[in-house]
């Protein structure tokens, strides 16, 4: 079987979709044809839902052999983005990784957690889900707006089930104003060309929500309620973030 070696788990809203198109673009990578498989995810029989809906609630019950014939053989790195490997709805999901794909790469996308939580409002405000107001919302410990950013929780079940190596850490903003840094270090990480380069990693992938920076002082808020995992995550990463606001 051609299992994937390179998973992008996440975190929602922080540019997952961009970087999958950036990576697909390498020669030596060749990524799943659809974003969010979700195949780690959800019950081992079929959900009660159409075939074409079964990504949204986990494809874990198609087995490894419907996994497998999403990927192309012949490419050296092969690899999928589901951001929902990162939600706290599923658990599940990093043993049955680590028990199919011991060795796979993972890589994990990090924004300015204000920014991402707005994105996440706007994301379901234009979906029809979410009606209440948005500091209401984001603020709700019991919503995914600020677990969704609790990036060192979202990640401590991996780093339990694989090695640190195994693990890379990308900014959204460094993405978005180095991005040929931050491929490079991509690159490096799944063990190809670091150095290749096309113009078409230039264009700027984005799903308009309007804008994602919050009024100041709902933005401090936010961060100081994930203050303890956002230190945690520096710690972690070695790595100050300076791009994001105190």
């Amino acid at each position: 079987m051609s299992l994937p070696n390179l998973v992008v788990i996440g975190a929602m809203k922080c540019g997952t979709t961009a970087l999958h198109r950036y990576l697909d673009l390498h020669p030596d990578i060749a990524m799943a044809p659809m974003k969010e498989v979700n195949f780690f995810n959800g019950p081992e029989q079929a959900p009660e839902a159409p075939p074409d809906e079964w990504w949204r609630h986990g494809q874990w019950h198609r087995g490894p052999d419907w996994y497998a014939g999403l990927f192309d053989d012949r490419a050296p790195v092969r690899g999928e983005t589901s951001p929902g490997y990162t939600s706290p709805d599923h658990p599940e999901v990093p043993a049955r990784m680590a028990a199919l794909l011991p060795d796979a790469r993972l890589i994990f996308l990090v924004r300015d957690p204000a920014e991402r939580a707005v994105s996440h409002y706007r994301h379901h405000v234009r979906d029809g889900a979410e009606h209440r107001s948005l500091a209401e919302a984001v603020l709700d410990p019991g919503s995914h707006y600020l677990s969704r950013a609790r990036y060192h929780e979202r990640l401590q079940p991996y780093l339990e089930h694989f090695a640190r190596e195994q693990l890379l850490v990308l900014v959204t903003e460094r993405l978005r104003h180095d991005r040929r840094g931050e491929l490079n270090r991509a690159f490096t990480h799944v063990g190809v060309d670091a150095d290749w380069w096309d113009q078409r990693l230039e264009q700027q992938w984005h799903v308009g929500e309007g804008s994602s920076t919050p009024e100041p002082a709902l933005g401090h808020e936010i961060r100081a309620r994930l203050a303890d995992d956002t230190e945690r995550l520096r710690h972690l990463l070695d790595d100050e973030i300076v791009e994001w606001a105190a």
